[in-house]
């Protein structure tokens, strides 16, 4: 997944926090829509896609090593 551009895009605005959450557990994770907007279970299955094509799916917690490098910290797995 591609942390760098996901913690940009949720800071500029492009991911809006009222619509879209990244949810993550042990084995892995994934997007959720979760406006209070309604769409259609196609529109729901767009959005989900879209969003794993542009910025990838998550791999739950062991990408935080990915993630705190994104967020500029030095870091490795040992």
């Amino acid at each position: 997944m591609n942390y760098k551009k996901v913690i940009a895009d949720f800071n500029n605005g492009s991911l809006d926090p009222e619509k879209v959450a990244l949810v993550m557990d042990n084995d892995g994770g994934y997007w959720e829509y979760t406006s209070d907007d309604a769409v259609s279970d196609e529109e729901h299955d767009r959005i989900i896609e879209a969003l794993e094509k542009k910025y990838g799916e998550p791999g739950g917690y062991r990408d935080i090593v990915d993630v705190l490098k994104a967020a500029g910290v030095k870091c490795e797995w040992c």
